[in-house]
């Protein structure tokens, strides 16, 4: 088959191997410019920390907003999908429920800058949601299965718990796990 002839249409093709070192350069960069310098770090900054040229950082992205979408999907490919799978292997549902809980609200204390980042430049789209609650929504279910999950909690819950833990972690350094541990006392099933 050969290629469109509308030169509009993007064709997806694998990159070449200093392409694709560019390309990872350029989104590790720009991460580690964004948690050091803010969400509006220069992009001539992230060219200069990646190695690479300006226009090879405008070549690979249109803008601001789609390296930040980048960026956000490498994150959630790196760390929160991997986090996801190793949970499914957990034998006990609610520990695995309270280890992506965990996992989830630390990352997200880590990586402040670039969730801002992603939520001014609209990076969050409902398919990268969607990749994320589903299998969050397994793990509750798991749970509730279990008995150890209260049965009225719904997945759309879960990023919710993460955000009210993420938001005690301001009131002081290392304060989350307590608040957390507190939120996922509400959501178990009592004891009898």
């Amino acid at each position: 088959m050969s290629a469109p002839s509308d030169p509009l249409v993007r064709v997806d093709r694998p990159l070449r191997a200093d392409a694709a070192r560019n390309h990872a350069a350029i989104l590790a960069a720009a991460r580690t410019a964004i948690e050091v310098g803010g969400p509006d770090v220069a992009l001539e900054e992230v060219a200069r920390r990646a190695g690479v040229a300006p226009s090879t950082l405008y070549r690979r992205f249109a803008g601001r907003d789609e390296l930040v979408a980048a960026v956000l999907e490498d994150y959630v490919a790196e760390f929160v999908e991997p986090l996801l799978a190793r949970a499914v292997e957990v034998a006990d549902p609610w520990a695995a429920l309270v280890g992506v809980l965990e996992g989830l609200v630390d990352g997200v204390t880590r990586h402040r800058a670039l969730l801002a980042a992603a939520k001014a430049t609209g990076a969050f789209t409902p398919e990268l949601a969607a990749r994320t609650l589903a299998p969050l929504g397994d793990l509750l279910g798991r749970g509730q299965a279990a008995g150890v999950v209260r049965g009225d909690l719904v997945a759309e819950d879960l990023p919710t718990v993460v955000h009210m833990a993420v938001l005690t972690a301001e009131a002081g350094e290392g304060r989350w796990p307590r608040y957390l541990g507190l939120l996922l006392d509400g959501m178990r099933v009592p004891r009898t």
